[in-house]
């Protein structure tokens, strides 16, 4: 990435002017600033009481900033080029580069560890029209809008300002009416393979089809693959791959105020994540959401609104113990960013501190992950309200409440009796809510939320040393800049 980057500036600057416009013929520059600014407690285990090693004291209070710049140039008349560079990205689930305020004190970073520190979050090349059609985009790339339940790779919102992105093929072809799009690439894989053994790396195939004939109703059907290679002998069970398969609809719909969108989703395949017999992939899903914007002549532009989602959970169907079926009935998208609420959404389980992370779960009863995963295993509902005052045009105002739960829960031990039936809810969540757009480009927003625990955490920790639950709670200031 060095190279590459040294090499793109060191040409831009060295080479004659004529020179230098055919090599970064149409170059162009454009980024994105994002500063966050996170105050919370409570969020890894809902207690504020020291337990005597320090481990509910999370007690967070920093900021961080993220810096992404995109260079695009075309390299042909007819093959572009692009390079994304971030600085201060955490890595999914980790620390990673990230950057908070006050990390290098007052002798500031050097431009060593600055390099370092650098993420390369898209290289790749795009060829016009193959086979006269096709556009198509191969290295390493974004993919999926944020806040999509089944699959988005690209830069996200969460604590720690993560970015995630895949290597792969994209092939576009866009009709009159109708607009395909086939990828094919890796998730995870190792070095290249010497020795013939086999790489326990992840493929991942998709085929999404869009109808863009109507004006008000968009719909869209796909199909993407998941494919884990297993590195076990031929034969035996740990040589066997696991292939999840996901099948969806949705629709986006506008009809003048009504803004919505519905979703259905479908696995099917082969498990064999775990040691054992394998399992069916037979989980599924639905997602919905609807807002209608009233516009009060004189005073404000209100949009109430209203999301659902329900993803499926797994029974305890243990084929291996001789119990229950050989279906996993639990949902699986291929990499979520639907993690509705403020304090869910910011602390969701690809964040540098995922909730409820310090909050084991139960033996015996692995479907009870309470932190953050979209919609597996998951029935959430929340509503809301925003406004936008006529005299304060710069200012839009929210107010949101979640609900959420398991969809399915096993058996814990509670008060020291096994096999105990716990409450399925998880949690509720209040948020308040302030986004003043200072310009088109530079957006401010303020939140205050609240996350309260709901039975299933009473249940879980009854007859411990430290049974008080408090509320996850937070004030965060965002600022994103692009240019």
């Amino acid at each position: 990435m060095k190279k590459l980057l040294g090499s793109t500036l060191a040409l831009a600057m060295f080479m004659p002017a004529g020179a230098n416009a055919e090599v970064l013929k149409n170059f162009k520059m454009s980024g994105q600033i994002d500063i966050q600014t996170t105050s919370a407690n409570n969020v890894k285990d809902f207690a504020t009481r020291d337990n005597g090693g320090n481990l509910n004291n999370d007690r967070i209070g920093q900021a961080t900033t993220r810096l992404m710049l995109k260079m695009d140039w075309d390299l042909l008349d007819d093959v572009h080029s692009r390079l994304t560079l971030a600085k201060g990205a955490a890595v999914a689930s980790g620390a990673g580069a990230s950057r908070p305020y006050g990390m290098t004190g007052a002798t500031g970073e050097s431009l060593t560890t600055a390099q370092t520190e650098i993420i390369v979050g898209e290289a790749n090349v795009k060829v016009d029209k193959l086979f006269g059609a096709v556009d198509l985009t191969m290295g390493r790339q974004f993919y999926g809008e944020l806040g999509d339940p089944m699959i988005y790779y690209g830069p996200r919102g969460n604590f720690g300002l993560t970015m995630t992105a895949i290597d792969m093929f994209r092939a576009d072809w866009s009709g009159e009416h109708m607009k395909v799009t086939g990828i094919a690439g890796k998730t995870t894989d190792g070095t290249l393979i010497q020795d013939g053994a086999a790489a326990a790396a992840t493929d991942l195939r998709g085929l999404v089809l869009s109808c863009m004939k109507h004006e008000n109703v968009k719909p869209t059907v796909y199909l993407y693959n998941q494919l884990t290679h297993a590195t076990g002998g031929a034969g035996t069970i740990t040589g066997k791959n696991s292939n999840l398969y996901l099948l969806g609809a949705k629709a986006n719909i506008t009809i003048g105020g009504l803004t919505a969108r519905v979703e259905v989703a479908k696995n099917f395949g082969e498990d064999r994540t775990t040691a054992g017999l394998s399992k069916n992939y037979a989980g599924s899903a639905f997602y919905g959401k609807a807002g209608y914007k009233l516009d009060v002549e004189g005073a404000a532009a209100v949009t109430p609104w209203a999301e659902f989602g329900l993803g499926t959970g797994d029974k305890d169907s243990s084929v291996a113990t001789g119990g229950g079926d050989n279906r996993n009935q639990e949902f699986k998208a291929i990499v979520t960013s639907w993690h509705p609420g403020a304090i869910y959404a910011r602390f969701h389980n690809n964040s540098a501190i995922p909730m409820t992370s310090n909050i084991a779960v139960p033996a015996g009863a692995a479907g009870n992950v309470t932190t953050s995963q979209g919609l597996s295993n998951r029935v959430i509902w929340g509503f809301g309200v925003k406004a936008n005052p006529a005299a304060v045009k710069q200012l839009t105002a929210g107010l949101q409440y979640y609900r959420t739960t398991f969809h399915r829960v096993a058996p814990i031990t509670i008060n020291g009796v096994a096999n105990q039936t716990p409450s399925k809810a998880i949690g509720s969540e209040v948020d308040v809510t302030a986004d003043w757009k200072h310009s088109e480009n530079v957006t401010l927003k303020l939140t205050a939320g609240s996350f309260q625990p709901g039975k299933y955490f009473k249940d879980y920790r009854q007859g411990t040393t430290n049974d008080l639950l408090n509320p996850a709670t937070m004030l965060a200031a965002d600022v994103q800049i692009k240019f």
